[in-house]
């Protein structure tokens, strides 16, 4: 392999050096400008000043405008916003205020549809009730028509006793024999009949029949009328010689029927609802508690 060649010890030549051009310094110093040297040229020099000039008036107004218009934009949009917020705030509001009226009234419908349930059984129950009420009404209409038929066929049969004449006031007629004195018992009797129905019209009291019992007692089959019904019963009066007049005893026995007098039952007291005695001086004040319990109006307290 042959060895690298070696460097060589000459400095290479350097190029010639140009001419330097002369100085610009050098060549204004001694000579007038072009723009001094040509009018032309320094009128267009002019003209472009005033018009650099014109453009930078221009620049700074279009750039002032800007900024005012941006200062201008920005109020309005600041103001815009601001105001859809508000309108949008109104909006939720009123949006909240009817969710809460919608669920107030759908409250409000479901306490209703519990009250209309509650009416309708009401309802129902309240004609459940006009339909019993109406049952016994019938059925104390026809009692009452009943016990008046019993009260004028007891009233029709009750014949006056003949009064006994001595046979010496007996005058023969020719239709037959007539008894002295028929026409004053007679009128008697109609005048007795008419004080016991004047009795009867003042105290709504009838005295359908008397009877003697085995005891030698006097049982009045009685029946006192009212607003409130009808109460039969039985008042027995002691024939005891041995005691005083206003200690004689009397005996009260009510004849109730728990089907037919259910509703006199429950405004009656219990003491007339039960056989009850006292003495004849206590016997007023026994009539006035059967005329008050038989003619005031009595309001029953619903049990709950």
């Amino acid at each position: 392999m042959p060895p690298p060649p070696r460097p060589s010890a000459r400095r290479a030549q350097a190029p010639p050096s140009r001419p330097r051009p002369p100085s610009a310094g050098a060549r204004r110093a001694g000579s007038a400008s072009d723009s001094e040297r040509d009018p032309v040229l320094r009128r267009k020099v002019g003209d472009l000043t005033r018009k650099l000039e014109s453009m930078t008036v221009k620049y700074d107004t279009l750039k002032q405008a800007a900024s005012s218009g941006k200062e201008a934009n920005f109020e309005q949009l600041k103001t815009k916003t601001e105001q859809t917020a508000k309108d949008q705030d109104a909006v939720i509001k009123a949006l909240k205020q009817q969710i809460t009226e919608l669920q107030s009234r759908t409250s409000d419908l479901a306490s209703i549809k519990k009250e209309l349930a509650t009416l309708s059984k009401d309802n129902a129950r309240l004609a459940a009730d006009k339909k019993k009420l109406t049952d016994s009404l019938n059925t104390a209409q026809n009692e009452s028509k009943t016990l008046s038929n019993k009260l004028a066929a007891a009233r029709s049969s009750t014949q006056p006793e003949p009064k006994t004449v001595p046979g010496s006031a007996a005058k023969p007629r020719p239709n037959g024999l007539v008894l002295a004195g028929t026409a004053e018992a007679a009128k008697e009797a109609q005048l007795a009949k008419q004080k016991v129905d004047l009795y009867s019209d003042l105290t709504n009291l009838v005295i359908l029949g008397m009877k003697r019992s085995d005891d030698e007692e006097d049982v009045y089959d009685c029946l006192q009328t009212g607003r409130n019904g009808t109460l039969h019963f039985h008042l027995t009066v002691a024939s005891n010689s041995d005691s005083a007049y206003e200690d004689v005893e009397f005996v009260y026995q009510p004849l109730l029927n728990e089907q037919r007098d259910k509703e006199l039952l429950d405004l009656l007291p219990d003491y007339l609802t039960e056989e009850i005695c006292f003495p004849r001086g206590q016997a007023p004040r026994f009539y006035c508690k059967v005329v008050d319990s038989m003619s005031k109006k009595i309001v029953l307290e619903d049990e709950d």
